[in-house]
Parts: C-alpha cells; structure tokens; sequence
C-alpha cells in the first residue's frame, strides 16, 4: 500500500507540473510575441486580480502577527521549562507511590 500511495503522490505531483507547463505553453507565455504577452496580462488583470484583491484586506497587519508568534513562542518556553521544573516533584510522587504499593 504504500508504494502505491508513494507513486500516486508522485503521479499526481508530475501531472500538475506537467498540466501548467503544458497551459503556459497553449497561452504563448514563453514566446517573445509583446502583443500577446500584453493581451495575457489584460486577461489576468480583468479576470484573476480582481478576486485577489479582496484578501489583503481581510489579513492581519505585520505588528498583530509578530504579537502573537511571539507570545505564542514565550507561552511554549514557559510551559517546557515548567514542565522540567516539575519532573523531580513528578518522578519523586511516582516513586512513592510505587514503594507504598509494595
């Protein structure tokens, strides 16, 4: 199963570069044609910016993204480091525990 899944992947991989190559080349992107590559960017303009446009506006600024990664960094430093604070008091309770049991 796993060779199978593995060469799916890599079929699926292949087909896509493959699929966009193949459109570049049905559009006349590589060619050195001015014209056309001008028509293809109106076309991209009128038809794909607009939808992009919409997102930037919806996103966080830079300030309120390094805010959180930060404080989310520092919470994940504080919890490992509580964590191995705690591992004596841990295997102390553990010990115990199993020496009463006996």
């Amino acid at each position: 199963m796993g060779f199978l899944w593995k060469t799916a992947k890599l079929g699926l991989k292949v087909g896509l570069v493959a699929g966009a190559v193949k459109l570049s080349i049905d559009n006349d992107i590589w060619s050195t044609n001015n014209v056309k590559g001008s028509e293809l960017y109106q076309k991209l303009k009128k038809y794909i910016l607009p939808g992009t446009v919409v997102f930037p506006q919806q996103l966080p600024t830079v300030e309120d993204v390094q805010l959180k990664a930060g404080g989310t960094w520092n919470n994940a430093v504080d919890s490992v480091f509580t964590t191995i604070e705690n591992v004596p008091s841990s295997v102390n309770t553990v010990a115990n525990r199993l020496i009463n049991n006996k």
